[in-house]
């Protein structure tokens, strides 16, 4: 059927009038995710009329909404914990992981196990669906999964050579018929010499995915479940001095060409693989190198840097198998400082100490200890991290326990001077998947990844965190060690509870309140931050269609948009 633009400007007046003239209803905020409890049947009790007070009752998208909230968490918790099987391993030359979760087969292969500290490594991550239902992958950034190297004790190395810099990008998003299969070549990085002498590593590969909205099954329900597999053992060698890249970048208005060789100056037999970002004072840019035969890569500046006086910075890393990556830096002259553009923060100040009472003599506040351990459990040592900006501070305090058998028990303590909705809550808290808990007298939550547990829980205002590998520990032996702890009162106030992390983010702060909460901002997540009294809000949509953004921003004395 066909109408003019008059006809159907005539109908949606007619429609606004008509609603118009009908009172407008209430609609009540949204809170956590439905369950599937059901309310008492019985009659309930008459209200005298002089104090009874009209009901609005919800309306009806609010009840379809919250009964499809509770259709998708409950289809998604329908999987046992943990998130997956046991992953199948290989070691050697080549060596594998798999593993499978929901008729998806996910698997990370490498073509050694054997690298030199410094070197750089290739992985190809496949994902398959072998299920009968479509889902849709989230990923990791724009790619299909990342790599993670962690050592004995379950921490990731700090990045080397520089953690990369946060551009704005689309995330990654693919859907997944049945039958069908996505791969991707993925890098990861050993730490240099400075960094791996004493540690070891393994290798995991992750991903996330969603399944289809029961509504619109064209689309992602935004639930992103996580799918990881691993650990592939690394035997880390230290180099030779003939196993070191070389590489020359010049650079100036025009443009920029870098050459790579060995230390003999011939081009290595490759693959050769890359990263280069560039920043001025009005403009950033980032990418992979294309591939090359002959170990030289050149380009030109676009518009904007070239008609610009200020500085231009640029930074290169290049690895290739057995040899030790080779990162250089080059700026050309100009005006500002173009290199703080990259975004690196201040690095944190560290402090270690031996035992707890030398910790707590430097401390400004109670330092929270564990008054039952597991037999055999030692301290090893305190460290604690503190981070600043502007007014604020962070304060980090790692209590690591070693155990029998080569395990670890790790007891972080959270300390933050602003107050706000997501403050003191470690990596459990707001998984989708977490396990809500009791730790004494109050809520917490936990999660296994990469065969360590990890359960948050909170005293008061002060956020605690433990972390054991599985095969060391059960979830029960790492509750009965958390309500063991307590500050040097031996009191551990009880925090407000919350619903787990499949529920909604936590409520925003008063008008009043300097605060804020971050989760990454794609795939239907959401990030809000409040400063001062204003706040904004950047959210993200996918969809078959592509993807949408939205940032908006309120101010409560000014009204200015940000």
């Amino acid at each position: 059927m066909r109408h003019s633009w008059f006809n159907l400007f005539a109908l949606l007046l007619i429609a606004l009038l008509a609603t118009a003239c009908v009172p407008p209803t209430p609609v009540p905020v949204a809170g956590p995710a439905a369950t599937s409890s059901v309310p008492p049947t019985e009659a309930p009790t008459a209200i005298p009329a002089v104090t009874s007070t009209p009901v609005t009752p919800p309306p009806a998208y609010a009840t379809q909404e919250a009964a499809l909230q509770a259709t998708i968490v409950a289809r998604a918790t329908a999987s046992p914990f943990p998130t997956a099987g046991p992953a199948t391993v290989q070691t050697g030359q080549p060596a594998s992981a798999s593993t499978q979760r929901d008729g998806l087969s996910f698997q990370v292969r490498l073509p050694k196990n054997t690298y030199l500290a410094g070197e750089g490594g290739q992985a190809k991550v496949s994902l398959r669906n072998d299920g009968q239902e479509t889902v849709f992958v989230g990923g990791e950034g724009e790619h299909l999964g990342q790599l993670v190297l962690l050592d004995e004790q379950g921490h990731e190395p700090a990045p080397w050579p520089w953690p990369p810099m946060i551009l704005p990008g689309f995330p990654y998003l693919r859907e997944l018929a049945p039958g069908r299969m996505v791969t991707e070549t993925l890098t990861f990085q050993v730490p240099p010499v400075e960094q791996a002498t004493g540690h070891s590593y393994v290798l995991w590969a992750e991903t996330r995915f969603s399944c289809p909205h029961p509504g619109h099954l064209e689309g992602p329900d935004n639930l992103w479940l996580h799918l990881e597999t691993g650990p592939i053992p690394l035997r880390v060698t230290l180099p030779n001095p003939t196993q070191r890249l070389v590489a020359e970048l010049e650079a100036d208005r025009d443009g920029w060409r870098l050459r790579v060789t060995d230390v003999t100056g011939q081009v290595p037999p490759g693959p050769l693989w890359g990263f280069r970002e560039v920043v001025s004072s009005n403009t950033a840019s980032a990418g992979p190198l294309q591939d090359t035969t002959d170990g030289t890569w050149s380009g030109a500046w676009d518009d904007y840097m070239r008609q610009d006086d200020g500085q231009i910075c640029l930074r290169v890393w290049v690895a290739a198998p057995g040899y030790v990556t080779a990162a250089i830096t080059q700026t050309v002259p100009g005006e500002g400082d173009a290199r703080r553009l990259f975004g690196a923060w201040e690095s944190p100040t560290r402090q270690t100490f031996a035992s707890l009472e030398t910790a707590q003599a430097a401390l400004d506040f109670p330092l929270y200890r564990p008054d039952q351990l597991p037999a055999g459990a030692a301290l090893d040592v305190v460290q604690v991290e503190i981070r600043t900006h502007a007014e604020r501070s962070w304060i980090d305090v790692y209590q690591s326990y070693r155990l029998p058998e080569d395990a670890w028990l790790e007891l972080t303590q959270m300390v933050t001077t602003g107050r706000y909705a997501s403050a003191g809550w470690g990596q459990a808290r707001y998984a989708p998947e977490a396990r809500l808990v009791t730790v004494g007298q109050t809520a917490g939550y936990a999660i296994q990844r990469f065969d360590w547990w990890v359960l948050d829980w909170k005293c008061d205002d002060v956020g605690l965190e433990l972390r054991a590998p599985v095969q060391a520990l059960s979830l029960e032996n790492l509750l009965a060690i958390a309500t063991g702890v307590k500050s040097p009162e031996g009191t551990c106030p009880p925090a407000p509870t919350a619903t787990p992390g499949l529920s909604s983010p936590p409520p925003p702060p008063t008008p009043t309140e300097t605060s804020h909460h971050e989760q990454h901002p794609k795939n239907g997540d959401i990030m809000v931050c409040w400063l001062g009294k204003r706040e904004a809000t950047l959210c993200t949509s996918n969809g078959r269609d592509g993807i949408i953004a939205m940032l908006w921003g309120r101010a409560a004395e000014d009204e200015e948009w940000i």
